[in-house]
């Protein structure tokens, strides 16, 4: 019982180790696109954004992956007539999965610049760079070792990550926008060997994200997204649309509701749906498994959970003296 126990755990670490490391990722990347590129890092309307989003990946598993993931984004400077701009966010992550336990955490600090292209602000570029500190780990508690004297020389690593990405925004008219973006990750090739003499890289990881907003009509938005990655020989390319419905009563309080059909290649179909309300986005999304997998996970994907809020900037109202006046 103790050896089908640990075995698919140790499995799944081997294949981890093939594959230089299996990056923390989210099916919803139009939700917090700070995620995906740090370019993005305060990169939208208002002063500052909080996000957390968690994922739970083929649950028919005994020890399914649990993902979290929370940011913060402020933008300190803006010039007078939001033409340019600095930011600086945070992030911290986790994934854990396997009867060992094994997990990755990571805590990362990005500075983005903005500099509008146009005269009238209708395009911008962005670049981004991010930094930070990373953990990869397990537990051998519950593994059956052949010697039993033999012990693990670490059971964890940690290691220095940066990161760098660039982003272009267009808005051709009032009715059609446009966002691309490139981002390059593990640029400096840590180690992340769990032996002493050793050296395995985490080898760099690139992307491209592209996204449009079409308004069909007063009340309806489509927005065609796609995300391609790609680390060596191993890649994900996840591409969709989502149609944003304005529920809003008021001008000047808009609300939508939002649903998205999005596939994974040769891996999942992917169903969102959410509420954007106040400075409040909510969003969930369902992975359906259509991988080589569907055997062991039922069909079973990932179910995914967001949050994001947005501090708005306050409108500055301009203070008037009253001009005395005779009453009649």
């Amino acid at each position: 019982m103790r050896i089908t126990k640990w075995i698919p755990a140790l499995c799944l670490m081997a294949m981890t180790h093939i594959a230089v490391g299996q990056d923390i990722h989210f099916s919803q990347a139009d939700l917090n696109p700070m995620l995906t590129n740090p370019a993005f890092t305060g990169f939208f309307e208002g002063r500052a954004r909080f996000s957390a989003i968690y994922r739970n990946q083929w649950a028919t598993v005994s020890h399914p992956y649990q993902t979290l993931a929370a940011t913060a984004e402020y933008g300190f400077y803006r010039n007078r007539y939001n033409s340019s701009g600095l930011n600086i966010g945070a992030m911290v992550s986790a994934d854990k999965a396997g009867t060992l336990g094994y997990g990755i955490a990571q805590a990362d600090i990005t500075l983005s610049f903005f500099k509008a292209l146009s005269q009238f602000n209708e395009n911008y570029l962005a670049i981004g760079v991010s930094t930070g500190y990373g953990q990869r780990r397990f537990d051998p508690s519950d593994a059956e070792m052949t010697d039993p004297d033999e012990v693990f020389q670490r059971t964890s690593q940690n290691y220095i990550d940066c990161g760098v990405g660039l982003l272009w925004s267009d808005q051709f008219s009032n009715a059609l926008g446009m966002q691309l973006g490139i981002a390059a990750y593990h640029l400096n090739r840590p180690n992340i060997s769990y032996l002493e003499l050793d050296s395995t890289f985490l080898e760099p990881k690139f992307n491209a994200y592209l996204n449009f907003s079409i308004l069909t009509n007063d009340r309806v938005t489509l927005v065609p997204t796609a995300l391609l990655q790609f680390q060596q020989q191993y890649s994900e390319f996840l591409y969709g649309i989502k149609a944003k419905f304005d529920i809003s009563r008021r001008a000047y309080d808009k609300s939508n509701i939002f649903a998205g059909v999005f596939f994974r290649q040769m891996d999942a179909i992917v169903v969102t749906a959410g509420l954007e309300y106040a400075n409040f986005v909510f969003g969930a999304g369902y992975d359906v498994n259509i991988s080589d997998l569907r055997p062991a996970s039922h069909t079973v994907g990932a179910v995914e959970l967001g949050i994001v809020y947005y501090v708005k900037e306050k409108k500055r109202v301009k203070k008037v003296k009253a001009i005395p006046c005779p009453v009649f």
